[in-house]
């Protein structure tokens, strides 16, 4: 059996992480089977999914690290309008201006996580919280949530 439902996430900053794992364990809740392989995807190359602790302190130091090491202020080929490709061009020149956005995406990885279910229960570990992370700007995400399992 497959499943698949896609959900809208607004995000409010330019480096904003939204913990999503509710919204899996209910529609998991609402699904025929008990047993699944739950895939998280999303749409976007300038926002991640991720598994990691949903703490505070965990959410500072990452958007430090970036703000150090991957800085918005720096300089950006991806940025250079003059020289892009058109066909990779964005409805207004402030939402192309995401150089840093792409590689932090990359640095901090995926676009998606697969995670185990087990009788209706995702398998994840004590801390561990399924993440949305924006890199970019403010605007509506699109989160994939597809699962495969028996019925």
């Amino acid at each position: 059996m497959y499943c698949c439902e896609n959900k809208i996430y607004s995000t409010t900053k330019s480096f904003d992480i939204i913990d999503i794992t509710d919204d899996i364990k209910k529609f998991i809740a609402d699904q025929w089977g008990k047993n699944w392989l739950c895939s998280i995807f999303t749409r976007h190359t300038t926002a991640v999914i991720k598994i990691n602790e949903a703490e505070e302190g965990f959410r500072g130091d990452l958007k430090e690290w970036c703000d150090k090491n991957i800085s918005i202020d720096a300089r950006y080929r991806h940025n250079d309008l003059e020289h892009r490709d058109p066909k990779t061009m964005c409805e207004s020149k402030e939402e192309c201006l995401n150089g840093h956005a792409h590689i932090r995406a990359m640095v901090i990885g995926n676009s998606s996580e697969t995670i185990p279910v087990q009788s209706w229960n995702l398998m994840l570990g004590r801390w561990q919280r399924v993440l949305v992370f924006e890199l970019d700007h403010a605007r509506e995400r699109e989160i994939v949530f597809s699962f495969v399992g028996e019925k």
